[in-house]
């Protein structure tokens, strides 16, 4: 019997998380022909339907669902057993691949890479700065080893490392005229902990147009002399140096996010993982306590 290939499972995968055949063969970086060829290819490797097709859409069958399910895990282990190979059998040696999301890597990535530079030697870090959502679907498919985020987000099927918290501190024009709340787009978790971290509803005249960055939001807030919640690991790190803003302390000691370490829980690697998260949790703790 012929066994399907990774790609073939990859592109599978691809296609059930995005919906779409276009936006699937993006995601993998290959022709939508191609990406069909092979799915239709591995049907017929299989010997079974995965996808019913219906013109123009497309539903999984039962079968299809639970074949996405095993390839995942497969994809997981495959990429576990490369780490391992590529360390040698030293997991604190070869290649780990982390992302961090945009309103932590600024913050952290300089400090990180010189304290493990110090610390593992002989470790290969490579850093990816992405959205939330997109971080945690390349871990899903064993593309990224580890992801540096905040929570609360839905991470149950993920190993979460609880590094440290991270409280909001308002940020403000001194002259603010109106009471207008600049937030990040929805893109950024940021925005949906900012809302329910501050306790904001629709009465707090949070403004219509949103920020893509957190220099933008900046840019918003001082100049139409408004107001925003910035993270402190932004505050600390100097953000508001180069602005006419000012910041205060909440009077809700509990408005924070938490910043966590995650890693799919079949990973080989998980002692390796939580020393990481030891060292990642120092560099954010001495930033926060400056």
């Amino acid at each position: 019997m012929k066994l399907p290939k990774l790609q073939q499972l990859k592109y599978l995968v691809a296609l059930f998380d995005t919906g779409h055949f276009g936006q699937a063969a993006k995601k993998c970086f290959v022709s939508q022909s191609t990406l069909s060829s092979a799915i239709q290819a591995l049907e017929e490797q299989l010997d079974s339907q995965l996808i019913e097709r219906d013109h123009k859409t497309f539903v999984f069958t039962p079968l299809g669902v639970d074949v996405v399910n095993k390839a995942r895990m497969i994809l997981e282990q495959s990429a576990d057993l490369v780490a391992t190979s590529s360390a040698e059998g030293n997991e604190f040696s070869g290649p780990l691949q982390v992302g961090v999301i945009p309103t932590i890597a600024p913050f952290v990535l300089s400090p990180l890479i010189k304290k493990c530079a110090l610390e593992y030697p002989n470790l290969e870090l490579f850093l990816r700065e992405d959205t939330t959502e997109n971080c945690l679907s390349l871990l899903r498919e064993g593309r990224l080893d580890l992801v540096l985020m905040a929570t609360p987000y839905e991470t149950n099927e993920f190993v979460e490392f609880e590094l440290c918290q991270d409280p909001f501190v308002k940020v403000f024009h001194p002259d603010r005229v109106n009471e207008n709340v600049y937030l990040l787009e929805k893109e950024h978790c940021l925005s949906d902990h900012t809302i329910k971290g501050c306790r904001l509803t629709e009465t707090d005249n949070i403004h219509p147009f949103q920020a893509s960055s957190l220099n933008t939001l900046l840019a918003m807030v001082e100049g139409h002399f408004g107001e925003t919640y910035l993270p402190q690991l932004a505050i600390k790190s100097g953000l508001l140096v180069n602005s006419s803003l000012s910041s205060e302390e909440m009077e809700d000691k509990t408005a924070s996010r938490t910043l966590s370490l995650v890693w799919r829980k079949t990973s080989h690697r998980r002692v390796f993982f939580a020393k990481i998260g030891e060292t990642v949790k120092q560099v954010l703790e001495a930033i926060l306590n400056k």
